[in-house]
C-alpha cells in the first residue's frame, strides 16, 4: 500500500493545482459559458460510461498498479489538448474524450488496489489514510495553482501539474504486485446491477461532486475575482477536510457507517442550500469548509462500504460497476444543469440541484 500512497500524494498534489482552474480557464479563456462547460464534463462522463468496462479488463488482466499508469499518458494529453483549444478550439472536444479514457484506466485499477490489499478489518483506516494523504497533498496545490495563474498566467500551472503528475508513475513501476491474471467479462457487473437495485439511486448522489468540481470553482472566481485568492480560499478548507478525513477514517471501522452517510447526506445538503448566500470570501470560505467537511462524514464511510463490497464479491466487477453507476449520476447532473442554467442563468438553482442529488446518498 506505501507505493499507492506515494503515488496518490503526488499525483493529487498535481491535480489539486490545476483541478480547481480547469472549469475557470474553459470559463475565462475559452469563453465557455456555463451550460457548455457542463455538456464538455457531459462528454467526458458519457465516454467513461462506455470504456470503463475496458478499464476493468485491463485491470484483471496485466494488473491494477499497471492500470492506474496506464492512465497517466491520458491525464498529460488532456491538458496538453486543453491548452491547444486556445489555438485549436476543436482540440477541447478531443480534451473531453481523452479526459473520459483517462478515468477509465485510473479509477478501476485505483480502487481494486484499496479493496484487495486492505488489511482486514481495517478498510476504513485504509482509506481514510489514503484519503487524508491525498488531501495534505492537496493543500498546498491550489495556492501554488493560484499564484502561478495570476502572475505568469494559467498555462505554467498545467504545465507544472503535467511535470509532478509524470512522477506519480514511479512508485507504481517500482512496486511488486502479486496478481494473478482474471477473467473479467461485463456481464459480471451487470448481475450487479440486477443484486443492487437500490444502489444505483444512491450512488446518483454523486451528480452533486460533478457540480462542486465544475459549477463550484466558477462561482468562488467570480466572488474573489482572482485566481490566487479562489486558490486560497480552496486550499484553507482543504486543510479543514485533511482533518476530518483522518479522524473519520478511524472512526468508520468502529460505527455504523449507514448512519455516518445519512447524517453525512444530510449536512451536505443543508450546506448547498448555505452557498446561496456566499457572496464574499469570508462566506465562501464557510460554506466550502462546511461542506468538504459533510461531504466526509459520508465519503469515507461510503467507500469503506464499497471497498468491503467488492472485496467479498468480485473486486473488479464492483469497480466497474461503482464507477459506472457513479458516472451516470455525473452525466445526469450535466445535462440537467445545463438544461435549468439556460432556462434561468442562475447559480442558485445549480446549488439546489446539487442540495437535491446529496440526498440521495442516503440511499447507499
Amino acid at each position: 500500500m506505501g507505493q499507492l500512497y506515494a503515488s496518490s500524494a503526488i499525483s493529487n498534489f498535481a491535480l489539486s493545482i490545476i483541478t480547481l482552474f480547469e472549469p475557470i480557464f474553459l470559463y475565462t479563456v475559452l469563453h465557455f459559458s456555463v451550460p457548455k462547460i457542463l455538456m464538455f464534463m457531459a462528454v467526458v462522463y458519457a465516454v467513461y460510461i462506455v470504456f470503463i468496462p475496458i478499464g476493468g479488463k485491463f485491470a484483471s488482466i496485466y494488473g491494477y498498479r499497471h492500470c492506474i499508469a496506464l492512465s497517466v499518458p491520458f491525464q498529460i494529453f488532456f491538458w496538453l489538448a486543453l491548452l491547444a483549444s486556445t489555438s485549436y478550439p476543436s482540440a477541447a472536444f478531443l480534451a473531453a474524450i481523452v479526459f473520459g479514457l483517462q478515468k477509465s484506466f485510473y479509477w478501476p485499477g485505483f480502487h481494486s488496489v484499496i479493496a484487495r490489499y486492505s488489511q482486514n478489518q481495517q478498510v476504513g483506516r485504509e482509506f481514510g489514510m489514503a484519503y487524508a494523504i491525498n488531501s495534505i497533498a492537496q493543500i498546498g496545490g491550489p495556492l501554488v495553482g493560484g499564484i502561478l495563474s495570476q502572475y505568469f498566467g494559467i498555462a505554467a500551472a498545467f504545465l507544472l501539474a503535467a511535470v509532478i503528475y509524470c512522477a506519480s508513475i514511479v512508485p507504481l513501476l517500482l512496486a511488486k504486485e502479486i496478481f494473478i491474471p482474471k477473467v473479467y467479462a461485463f456481464k459480471d457487473t451487470l448481475k450487479m446491477y440486477r443484486d443492487y437495485p437500490k444502489k444505483f439511486l444512491g450512488y446518483m448522489g454523486f451528480g452533486e461532486e460533478l457540480l462542486v468540481l465544475t459549477i463550484w470553482p466558477i462561482f468562488i472566481y467570480l466572488v474573489v475575482k482572482d485566481y490566487k485568492d479562489t486558490g486560497l480560499l480552496s486550499a484553507a478548507s482543504s486543510f479543514v477536510a485533511a482533518i476530518i478525513a483522518l479522524f473519520l477514517g478511524k472512526i468508520s471501522d468502529q460505527y455504523t457507517k449507514r448512519v455516518l452517510i445519512k447524517i453525512g447526506a444530510f449536512f451536505s445538503s443543508v450546506f448547498w442550500l448555505g452557498r446561496i448566500f456566499a457572496g464574499n470570501f469570508v462566506t465562501a470560505f464557510a460554506s466550502d469548509a462546511f461542506s468538504k467537511g459533510a461531504k466526509e462524514t459520508l465519503f469515507i464511510p461510503l467507500s469503506t462500504l464499497t471497498y468491503i463490497r467488492a472485496e467479498a464479491t468480485h473486486i473488479v466487477p464492483y469497480a466497474v460497476f461503482f464507477e459506472q453507476r457513479l458516472a451516470i449520476g455525473k452525466l445526469s447532473a450535466c445535462l440537467i444543469g445545463a438544461l435549468l442554467f439556460s432556462l434561468t442563468g442562475s447559480f442558485v438553482v445549480l446549488f439546489i440541484l446539487a442540495a437535491v442529488y446529496s440526498l440521495l446518498y442516503m440511499y447507499i
